[in-house]
């Protein structure tokens, strides 16, 4: 049955997984004692491969600035063109420049419920990971507020939210959707081995057809970033992402604030892994002119605010990066 349009599917919130720390919600349980989010599953999709999933991928959004909310106006009318998307990751820096403080920041509407409050997007999950700038200056403990949002009862009063679109129920967790199996991490977060030895397990242990896993900082990019990766001391975070999205189809992320996908091969301990930036939500940065492409690279725009789509069948991904005017400047079918 096609999903009713602009609106995901019945129960698209997703299969979860049990969760990493941060006060997950403790959900309904299946059969197989996998937690399921909501108490509901997806569609039909699940059990059924060939159904196909629809996936917007956004990063670098918390500006609650013009070029934000043309970016959701685009990813809504892409939706309801496709007859219904099924679910939204964010890619971290969701709330610029500080984080939020507390479940009732005044930065919830304006850079979150406001700008994705659309006909195409109403009624779906935007699975959230944290940014750099999410966790607030050094220990200051804000993330957590992130994360405690997705707890709260809907209602539009002191202690409620506005929509359950917001899905962040730890700093690192998982969720099924259908056939295509979501890891979120926590890349600022790499200090500890915990997070790597059980999202690894979670990535070997999936038997979905498709595996994405995405967090915040890129593994490799051509962007504004890349002097950062040669020199800032990041081998620990990249050892941590490394074990996690070895054995993954792809690795998405944010931070640097353009578009870029690298093909399969890049990494030669993971070959079979591909290496997405979706950074452009709210705004752009040029790179450094004398910046190298990265090997392997397929498409790199840092000049327009954007978002990537991702439509998943059994076999066949088909990816797109889609700018704020509604152009797809890139397509790409990816084949299994």
């Amino acid at each position: 049955m096609t999903p009713p349009v602009g609106v995901a599917p019945e129960g698209a919130g997703g299969r979860s997984s049990s969760e990493g720390s941060g006060g997950a919600p403790s959900g309904a349980t299946d059969e197989g004692g996998s937690q399921v989010d909501g108490g509901a599953e997806v569609d039909g999709a699940v059990g059924e491969p060939s159904r196909v999933v629809r996936i917007i991928a956004i990063g670098d959004t918390g500006e609650g600035n013009l070029a934000q909310n043309q970016v959701a106006d685009r990813m809504s009318e892409k939706c309801l063109a496709v007859g219904g998307c099924h679910a939204v990751m964010m890619n971290g820096d969701n709330f610029y420049d500080h984080g939020v403080l507390d479940t009732g920041d005044a930065q919830w509407g304006p850079k979150f419920e406001q700008p994705y409050d659309r006909p195409g997007l109403n009624g779906l999950p935007f699975y959230a990971v944290l940014g750099n700038h999410d966790h607030g200056p050094s220990s200051s403990g804000v993330r957590q507020a992130q994360i405690d949002y997705s707890l709260l009862p809907l209602g539009d009063g002191p202690g409620t939210r506005m929509t359950d679109k917001w899905r962040m129920p730890a700093a690192y967790y998982d969720v099924r959707v259908g056939h295509v199996h979501l890891f979120g991490i926590d890349t600022v977060d790499f200090t500890s081995d915990e997070q790597a030895v059980d999202m690894s397990a979670r990535v070997a242990a999936s038997d979905a057809r498709w595996k994405i896993v995405f967090g915040h900082h890129p593994r490799y990019t051509s962007g504004a970033h890349a002097a950062d990766n040669q020199q800032l001391g990041l081998d620990g975070m990249f050892a941590m992402q490394r074990a996690i999205y070895c054995g993954a189809d792809m690795y998405m992320c944010g931070h640097d604030h353009n578009l870029e996908l690298i093909d399969k091969g890049r990494d030669e301990l993971c070959p079979d892994t591909y290496f997405a930036v979706s950074g452009s939500g709210s705004k752009t940065r040029p790179r450094l002119a004398s910046a190298p492409n990265e090997p392997g690279q397929l498409f790199y725009n840092d000049e327009t605010e954007a978002f990537a789509y991702l439509e998943f069948e059994e076999s066949v991904l088909r990816f797109e990066f889609i700018d704020k005017q509604g152009a797809v400047i890139y397509a790409k079918t990816i084949t299994k």
